[in-house]
């Protein structure tokens, strides 16, 4: 999923993450593809940090109080999105995840 030039550092980037948090990232991925959201360059870190807020409360349901390791989990998330220098458009129902 990453641009050619980032490649390299987004595997790095990966290569350090826990099976948790490569499930976490996967999880977000696979229900942007089941909901056919758009992939964009386009999307700023602030609507893409939004989006995972939005597909967090989702996921968990009701009250949307982050646990610390939901937090973190949310921030590589992010990073891992920056990185490869692509964002996913979250329109995700809490069923997907």
């Amino acid at each position: 999923m990453a641009v050619t030039e980032r490649r390299k550092k987004t595997r790095r980037f990966l290569e350090g993450l826990s099976t948790s948090e490569l499930r976490y990232i996967a999880s977000y991925l696979g229900a942007c593809l089941l909901e056919s959201a758009l992939y964009s360059d386009q999307v700023s870190r602030r609507q893409i940090a939004s989006d995972i807020a939005q597909y967090e409360c989702r996921r968990c349901g009701s009250g949307c109080g982050f646990s610390g390791d939901v937090e973190h989990q949310m921030i590589l998330l992010l990073e891992y999105l920056s990185a490869c220098r692509r964002s996913v458009a979250v329109n995700v129902v809490a069923g997907s995840a």
